[in-house]
């Protein structure tokens, strides 16, 4: 197989072949652990958990945005070609690694966040039931996946990330939380709430099967303020 990578170093791009036999069920890091430790020990890229819960070692492959940790190459290959790219939107800093600080920095934007009065007399409890409603989000690890895909912020650059909305659908749907729900989804139309372009794409490279996309148009149901409100309060 042909590897290609794009490689970043001292503000230059260029593609790294690599000719290498491809495992049973090697993963996309372990084939990049193979490079770095047997043919370049220059090769950078993020890898900390190796387990899909870091988030930290998204990249691109063949196109599609990816968790080297949790995808097989043999998912990937194509004609017996693999390219391997850092993600889109954000700033690179070698090779494949790139930074991560505009995950906080899209947090804050919608205050994703559990807002709490402390009660030291009693514990802040909820129901199996409850925790249902909001359960699917609370999976989200902040890979980025989402954001590096976003057809939203193609259009829209104050869009924020497709996680931080899941982030505010998880916080409105938790009756434990003491922000105002309005006040959150008020917060949320700031960041251009109504701004999705309905891409889908959210959903189809989540590696947890989070739809953002749907989160955000359950928070646009939940608007008071909207025409599109649905009267979904007595369900929730």
């Amino acid at each position: 197989m042909k590897l290609k990578i794009m490689r970043f170093i001292e503000g230059k791009n260029f593609i790294e072949e690599y000719d290498i036999e491809v495992k049973d069920d090697e993963t996309l890091l372990e084939l990049l652990d193979r490079i770095r430790d047997y043919k370049d020990r220059t090769l950078t890229y993020r890898s900390f958990c190796r387990s899909s819960i870091c988030g930290t070692c998204a990249v691109v492959a063949n196109s599609k945005t990816v968790l080297a940790c949790k995808t097989k190459v043999k998912d990937l290959v194509q004609n017996e070609t693999l390219l391997i790219e850092p993600v889109k939107r954000v700033k690179v800093i070698k090779d494949l690694a790139v930074e991560h600080s505009f995950i906080a920095d899209e947090i804050k934007k919608v205050h994703g966040w559990f807002v709490d009065e402390i009660d030291e007399t009693k514990e802040n409890l909820q129901t199996p039931q409850e925790l249902k409603k909001y359960d699917k989000q609370t999976d989200c690890i902040l890979c980025g996946a989402c954001y590096f895909e976003c057809e939203a912020l193609d259009y829209e650059s104050n869009f924020a990330a497709p996680f931080a909305f899941t982030k505010v659908f998880r916080f409105v749907f938790d009756g434990r939380d003491k922000m105002d729900n309005q006040e959150r989804i008020e917060i949320a139309k700031e960041s251009m709430l109504y701004s999705c372009v309905n891409c889908q794409k959210c959903a189809i490279v989540c590696p947890k099967n989070i739809s953002s996309v749907m989160d955000i148009k359950m928070l646009q149901n939940f608007d008071k303020n909207s025409p599109l409100c649905n009267n979904i309060y007595n369900f929730f």
